[in-house]
């Protein structure tokens, strides 16, 4: 896998209109999907937008997401106590369309906004402002968070063909400051000094849409910050990258596996060059089912520890030793 250095001024190419496809160190332009999107019928089935977030510090994971598809919208929100091994808050909430709202864009003019009842999540970034702000109320969780772009490496950037003329573009960034605090049923942390991560994710979709997803964020066993983005199915191989050095480097294609009837046991993630070799340990897990007859899915989310190592050319082994992250087994019909 190519990583380009320099990311393109627009998603479209202005000639052809065509996306522009490749992987990139490097913010993506605001998301534009020309053509393909003027049916509005096209829009309502095909377009999904999703922003996450992941923070892990040394006593706790906790991920937010806010998704929008054109027909409906749901988020979701846990935290899991590193040193228990268990979670504290699972939240999940639905509603329709308008009860979120995803920009086009995941750096400066971020939005990203859920409101329905109780449950307010929104994570922002106005325009010539270098800082995340993170806002999210729900039941037994609040969490207000600054997140630090000024020392981070750079964003990964994806445009991704896809079957049937469409594609997909995601930015994901990783080894962001944190500071701020959260409160889980009933008890106060802070998060400063934590890491966060996010993926912003806007695309015209397959109907049947499936992947297998892993991401971790931490020191490596020397002391190293490092970040990884590993990805099996849906795009593939073309973000299975590792920060580290305050630089973005290609990884191999990876193979997760795991029990789907027991799915807190151990992961194995490993690519077939034998350049990943890593296990994950889930302390704690998020689920969602549904079958709603033309629209079913099953979506698993985990959060606990990877270790093992991983060979980057040019440089030395990296070893792993309890590196934060989650794990995720997604597959949809929309």
């Amino acid at each position: 896998m190519q990583i380009h250095r320099t990311p393109p001024e627009a998603i479209l190419d202005p000639t052809t209109q065509r996306p522009r496809f490749g992987t990139y160190a490097g913010g993506l332009p605001p998301i534009a999907f020309g053509a393909a999107a003027k049916n509005p019928l096209t829009r309502v089935r095909r377009e999904k937008r999703w922003f996450y977030v992941a923070i892990a510090s040394d006593e706790l994971i906790c991920a937010v997401a806010i998704i929008r598809l054109g027909y409906a919208a749901n988020a979701f929100a846990f935290v899991v106590d590193r040193r228990e091994g268990r979670a504290l808050v699972d939240e999940t909430t639905k509603g329709p369309p308008f009860s979120a709202f995803i920009g086009d864009s995941g750096g400066e003019g971020c939005l990203a906004s859920y409101h329905l009842g109780a449950n307010h999540l929104s994570v922002s970034r106005p325009a010539g402002q270098s800082d995340y702000a993170i806002d999210v109320r729900m039941q037994g969780l609040e969490l207000q968070a600054r997140l630090g772009t000024t020392k981070a490496p750079p964003a990964l950037g994806v445009v991704a063909a896809l079957r049937e003329g469409l594609f997909s573009t995601t930015e994901k960034r990783a080894l962001l400051s944190v500071d701020g605090s959260l409160v889980a049923a009933g008890r106060k942390f802070s998060l400063d000094g934590a890491l966060a991560g996010y993926d912003f994710t806007a695309g015209l979709l397959e109907r049947h849409t499936a992947w297998r997803w892993g991401f971790g964020l931490g020191r490596t066993a020397e002391g190293k910050p490092i970040a990884l983005n590993l990805t099996e199915g849906f795009v593939g191989d073309r973000e299975c990258v590792a920060w580290i050095d305050g630089e973005i480097v290609p990884l191999s294609a990876v193979r997760f596996s795991f029990d789907r009837e027991r799915p807190l046991s151990s992961w194995q993630v490993r690519a077939p060059d034998e350049r990943v070799d890593l296990t994950f340990t889930p302390s704690g897990l998020h689920t969602e089912r549904h079958d709603l007859g033309i629209v079913r899915s099953r979506f698993l989310q985990l959060a606990g520890e990877f270790s093992g190592r991983i060979l980057v050319p040019g440089r030395e082994p990296i070893t792993l030793d309890r590196l934060a992250g989650v794990t995720e087994d997604q597959d949809t019909y929309w």
